[in-house]
């Protein structure tokens, strides 16, 4: 399944941007995940996920998360992961048959014999097997659907919520969830500074904003900068000696 959701999006990507370059479909992917589907993954993610399962043709590769799933699905014009299934059931049975005859040549290699008339009723069953694979897939996403987590933006921290599309809602990573905070005051920024903490930021229309970790603005989708001396010294100190001069 993963195998072939990485080859339909590069196909797609290359009649769209009409180049057949790795890297740059890899690349419009990537934009078109974060515009349209509030989902950053980084090029060079997408194009080993392309090396891996397509290239090296190994569908025994680890699925793809869930939250990249969904996204995937929708940028290829299917309502969600059980609609792709249904409309590339075509597709899908080939690659479970695949499997199971592989795993079967496994296991006829270390028993040494198998009767004639097992593997043949083996094989007979396969197509049954493939179609069971499809449906247990579908049933397993739609328990994924229900309890997928997500994380939302609320004034200064992410707050874990169930996955609905609303604004300012993103796939619920524990690292950003624990670690991304705002920070709106001076003593604190400076406090993080002298403890030599790295603090990021991003100007918007003449406001500067301060985060303790690095990737997006949660409400804009800006890339946040690495704050330099120039900037914490501007920024803050200099805010905060206005603050002290006015009192």
């Amino acid at each position: 399944m993963s195998q072939l959701l990485i080859k339909l999006a590069f196909e797609k990507a290359e009649i769209e941007i009409g180049s057949s370059v790795k890297s740059q479909k890899a690349q419009h992917i990537s934009d078109v995940l974060l515009e349209d589907y509030k989902y950053p993954i980084s090029e060079r993610r997408l194009r080993d996920y392309f090396t891996n399962y397509v290239e090296n043709n190994n569908a025994n590769n680890e699925a793809l998360k869930a939250q990249l799933i969904e996204p995937l699905c929708k940028y290829l014009g299917y309502k969600n992961y059980a609609s792709f299934v249904l409309g590339n059931q075509t597709e899908l049975e080939p690659l479970s048959t695949k499997r199971e005859e592989e795993n079967e040549k496994e296991e006829v290699s270390s028993r040494g014999k198998i009767g004639v008339g097992l593997m043949s009723k083996n094989k007979n069953n396969l197509i049954l097997v493939s179609s069971a694979i499809v449906l247990s897939g579908l049933t397993y996403f739609g328990l994924v659907q229900e309890d997928e987590k997500c994380m939302i933006w609320k004034e200064d921290h992410y707050e874990k919520t169930v996955c609905t599309g609303t604004d300012l809602e993103r796939p619920f990573e524990e690292l950003i969830f624990k670690e991304f905070r705002k920070i709106d005051h001076l003593d604190s920024l400076v406090a993080r500074r002298e403890n030599q903490k790295e603090l990021w930021y991003a100007k918007t229309k003449g406001t500067v904003e301060f985060f303790t970790y690095h990737g997006y603005h949660p409400e804009n989708n800006e890339d946040l900068k690495v704050v330099t001396d120039y900037i914490f010294k501007k920024y803050v100190l200099g805010q905060k000696k206005i603050n002290i001069e006015g009192l």
